[in-house]
């Protein structure tokens, strides 16, 4: 073969170098066995030019001629041999081995530098191809400073939230739970508000929501281990913190929306209602005590009353509509606080939806429960003193939320207990019999003289019993 059949040659195997972008080759060649480079270039650089010209040294240079043997190949043919095999070996290189990557510095900066110069997805395609997911759970500390950038961050958020799910796990930390947390809740486009208003119509956690399913169920004990809860809880406080004397959207008079799975997705607040929700229905599903899952957090008694106080702190009373059912939505997402906490109740509690399989007598939320709604009330009290709340809305709260399930024969007696303890024992003495008038007659068609009178009339003998097991404890604990 002549010179210019090797040129030919040599063209056609730079051309090779073409068919990828420098990003792709640069990480092909970084990622390959320094040693393996330096062979590379020593026979096509040095040793294939050398046999190439042979037989101009041995003419020149007759020292050469020690290199030769009668029965040996013909120089060219030597170095055609050795250019195709390094040929064939930068191909599968370049287009088909997969090698491990390495997580040194100088990857991990090179990608840093192509996550601020290139748009994200091509950025993003050339890490995938390179990185492995099983590479970044194997050093995961080397790429965490990688994927925790702002900008990956805020891009993976809301266009492949998947991505980072699968990562889960390895938030450990506190600080690295509650930063990446924080984005979600922070997001409005986010996989958060998505996935919940999809629970529009559900008390319960639906498996096909990746993200809830990922922090609520599969990783709960780490979500309370490392402050979901308070993070949540400060989100949630300062926004309505910065509500606090406006007349914007949660002092409006509520409507009800002909689309129901409509309704209250124009309220942030209503989301964060709805994710504590979920938590906790989705854990006595589960069968799973918060208040044991971790030694750092446990309940927060307060998670709900917190957002009531300062809800009823910024209601803003419009004479016209203080009678209406809701006469803002504030009084509409108290309400629903109120609800989802009764499904709590109900789950955990009532034989009647054959939900005991969820019961333990030792699990913290018998008491935690009914004080967390005591605690609602005990805001709701303060907000009928002042004027905020009237008592007809208390009443439908009391009523429909708690002294129903008191009232009902199917519920448990462990939680009838704490129902007593820790909400009927609270009420105040001023309120007291308005409150049980108006429960006595929806439920009884009864009320409270008939109670104290004991004019049980044509009450069925369980209910007879609940009721007398009522004025026993009103009057040890002397109500009335």
């Amino acid at each position: 073969m002549d010179i210019n059949g090797w040129l030919t040659v040599i063209t056609v195997f730079m051309a090779v170098f073409t068919l990828l972008p420098k990003e792709d080759l640069f990480l092909r060649f970084q990622r390959t066995s320094k040693i393996l480079i330096v062979l590379f270039l020593l026979i096509n650089v040095v040793i294939v030019p050398y046999l190439l010209f042979f037989e101009e040294l041995i003419h020149r240079f007759g020292f050469f001629e020690h290199f030769t043997v009668s029965w040996g190949f013909d120089s060219e043919n030597i170095a055609f041999a050795l250019f195709y095999i390094s040929f064939i070996w930068l191909l599968f290189r370049l287009f088909l081995i997969k090698s491990k990557p390495k997580a040194d510095r100088e990857s991990i900066d090179f990608f840093a530098q192509l996550l601020n110069e290139k748009p994200f997805e091509e950025f993003f395609k050339l890490f995938t191809k390179y990185t492995p997911d099983k590479y970044i759970s194997d050093d995961w500390e080397n790429y965490k400073q990688l994927l925790f950038s702002p900008k990956f961050l805020n891009k993976i958020l809301e266009s492949r939230p998947s991505y980072l799910l699968q990562f889960w796990g390895k938030f450990n930390s506190e600080n690295d739970f509650q930063s990446i947390f924080r984005l979600f809740l922070e997001n409005p486009n986010s996989v958060y508000y998505s996935e919940i208003k999809e629970h529009w119509n559900s008390y319960s956690l639906l498996d096909d929501k990746p993200f809830l399913n990922t922090i609520l169920k599969e990783n709960l004990q780490q979500s309370i281990h490392n402050g979901i809860l308070m993070v949540f809880s400060d989100h949630v406080l300062q926004h309505l913190q910065s509500e606090h004397g406006k007349k914007g959207i949660y002092n409006q008079e509520h409507y009800h929306t002909r689309l129901k799975e409509e309704e209250g997705f124009d309220l942030p607040m209503y989301f964060h209602i709805r994710f504590i929700g979920l938590m906790y229905s989705s854990a006595i599903e589960n069968k799973i005590d918060i208040s044991t899952i971790s030694h750092r957090y446990t309940n927060m008694q307060t998670i709900y009353s917190s957002i009531v106080k300062q809800m009823v702190n910024n209601i803003l009373v419009v004479e016209e509509n203080s009678n209406k059912e809701y006469p803002s939505n504030y009084h509409w997402l108290i309400s629903e606080i109120f609800d989802l906490q009764s499904n709590w109740l109900t789950l955990f509690s009532d034989e009647f939806y054959d939900t005991q399989r969820y019961f333990d007598e030792s699990s913290s939320y018998i008491s935690f429960i009914p004080f967390s709604m005591s605690l609602c009330m005990s805001e709701l009290y303060r907000g009928l003193s002042n004027g905020k709340i009237t008592l007809e809305y208390l009443n439908r709260q009391i009523y429909y939320n708690i002294l129903s399930h008191y009232y009902s024969i199917n519920l448990n007696d462990f939680m009838r207990t704490a129902i007593e303890e820790n909400i009927i024992g609270k009420i105040p003495k001023e309120h007291l019999k308005p409150i049980l008038n108006n429960s006595l007659d929806k439920k009884f068609a009864k009320n409270y003289n008939d109670l104290i009178a004991e004019n049980f009339g044509l009450v069925n003998e369980k209910e007879k019993e609940i009721l007398q097991r009522l004025l026993r404890f009103l009057r040890s604990n002397d109500k009335i």
